[in-house]
């Protein structure tokens, strides 16, 4: 299995996991989407994270669907396996096979559900990095998972968290987070910000939507970088859109129903996830439609 590095400034797609009309995980159908997203220009790939159903997958498909990624992508592009968990067993489980089938990192959400104390959270990344060698990258999604990661939390002190995975609307902790840790790496998480999280220091992004228009964020990315901010936030004006029509909607079906749109039957999204109805699959077409020339 051929190895690459994690890229500070890269586009991964937050993969999709596809599943077969008996909803179960659909391997052929997740080699495809890859090889599409590989030819538009992703230039990376986060599996089983929120966009890949990751908490409703059992472990043992978890490690499937890693293992194709892997396999498939061939050491072209980085591949980071999310391997957050209720509990550290079944995290640092998950986490050593990452790092034996060869990932370039690790990601994690923090443990759920119970009110842990920010000593033990902190203590759930440590057990995790103590049982590999690869880099962790924290994932910061206070907006799920009710805890968040700032720039105080000694964690980050830790030279092998190696990056933040930061899906918050708080751009404002992005940028503490960026001036006290220089040297780590700072990954937009949600699609919607983008630009604006460019602006605030991160070099990298990791996206729902860049399963189905990869295109447009790399536009965004190289009119930012090219200093042409008015045309950098008139596309991701266009971008959001689009997303608001699919939050709306639900998000993860509604990226699902995108890429079946465009010739990719990936199933639905496991329950509970309701199915998307025809007024809103009516809006999804349209939404779609009305960023044709840059898919």
């Amino acid at each position: 299995m051929v190895k690459k590095e994690f890229l500070r400034s890269g586009l991964y797609s937050a993969l999709i996991t596809p599943y077969n009309k008996s909803g179960e995980l659909d391997t052929a159908m997740l080699c495809k989407v890859i090889k599409h997203q590989l030819d538009k220009g992703v230039e990376g790939f986060y599996c089983c994270g929120s966009s890949g159903e990751g908490l409703l997958l059992s472990n043992d498909e978890r490690k499937k669907i890693l293992e194709v990624v892997l396999s498939e992508v061939s050491g072209q592009v980085p591949v980071v396996a999310h391997v957050g968990a209720l509990s550290t067993r079944n995290a640092v489980d998950l986490a050593r096979h990452a790092e034996k089938t060869g990932v370039c990192a690790v990601s994690a959400i923090p443990p759920i559900y119970y009110h842990y104390s920010q000593n033990e959270i902190n203590r759930y990344y440590i057990d995790i990095l103590q049982a590999i060698d690869v880099d962790l990258i924290v994932y910061n999604i206070p907006q799920f998972t009710g805890i968040s990661f700032t720039a105080e939390n000694p964690l980050l002190k830790n030279r092998r968290i190696s990056g933040i995975k930061h899906t918050s609307m708080n751009l404002y902790d992005l940028e503490r987070i960026g001036k006290a840790y220089p040297e780590k790496t700072l990954i937009n998480g949600f699609d919607e910000i983008y630009a604006s999280a460019l602006a605030a220091g991160a070099t990298a992004t990791i996206g729902t939507m860049a399963n189905i228009c990869p295109k447009l964020h790399l536009k965004i990315r190289g009119a930012f970088l090219a200093g042409k901010n008015e045309e950098a936030y008139a596309l991701q004006h266009r971008l959001n859109d689009v997303i608001q029509v699919f939050v709306n909607s639900s998000v993860f079906p509604a990226t699902k129903y995108a890429l079946f749109l465009q010739g990719f039957d990936v199933g639905q999204c496991r329950k509970p996830f309701a199915p998307l109805t025809q007024k809103q699959k009516q809006k999804i077409n349209s939404a779609m439609n009305a960023i044709a020339d840059v898919l």
